[in-house]
């Protein structure tokens, strides 16, 4: 009778275990509920070609392997500027990438890597700012950055990499119930040294706490 007790208790826990685990990844899902909308992004990887004031700066971005791009990782902030962050062990929310990247500008050239149509991200009605997003070799802390997009700070600098791309951060953006919105975004090889240049002054390591992102 104790064994059998025992058994119960065990296919209990490892239950409770399974549940837990399936919802990590909870705000990631494939089914379009009610009062909800979907996210996507298309992220292209640039060097600086553009023509900058700033010689040095220039010379600071060179062009990275594309190989890894496997995840978008994000923070976002909800309309009452509320960090809207994900339930995973990160906190941030991430997606996979499509590993076939698109040529937008048909010079036979992969140019632009978009999320994945298998996972969704979906996010209540509302409106949003995305504060951070990066693009990852792999899921979770020990992953690797490989891109970043600049976020521009409340004052001009001509020192900033959010001079380099079209469309920097922070994105305020809006979801609607059942309708999917998809947002490109130019970003940058990513160093740890350069963490000021991409406007995040405080970042001591390349996974900061999303919070923190958040509040700035």
């Amino acid at each position: 009778m104790k064994k059998f007790e025992i058994m119960l208790s065990l296919l209990f826990v490892a239950f409770l275990l399974l549940s837990c685990s399936n919802t990590d990844d909870s705000s990631i899902i494939a089914d379009d509920p009610i009062g909800m909308g979907i996210l996507s992004f298309g992220v292209t990887p640039i060097e600086t070609s553009r023509s900058m004031q700033s010689g040095d700066l220039l010379n600071k971005q060179a062009a990275c392997s594309t190989s890894e791009l496997k995840y978008v990782r994000m923070a976002l902030k909800d309309s009452q500027g509320n960090c809207f962050y994900g339930n995973n062990k990160t906190g941030f929310h991430e997606l996979e990438m499509d590993p076939l990247g698109l040529d937008t500008n048909n010079d036979e050239v992969i140019d632009t890597w978009n999320t994945s149509n298998d996972h969704k991200l979906l996010l209540p009605v509302g409106n949003y700012t995305l504060e951070y997003l990066a693009v990852t070799n792999n899921k979770g802390k020990d992953s690797k950055i490989i891109l970043m997009a600049p976020k521009r700070g409340e004052e001009e600098n001509a020192l900033q990499y959010y001079n380099l791309v079209s469309n920097s951060l922070p994105i305020e953006f809006t979801i609607r119930e059942g309708v999917e919105h998809y947002i490109p975004l130019e970003a940058l090889c990513f160093r740890i040294e350069h963490a000021y240049e991409f406007g995040f002054v405080f970042i001591e390591l390349e996974d900061p706490n999303p919070f923190y992102l958040c509040a700035q």
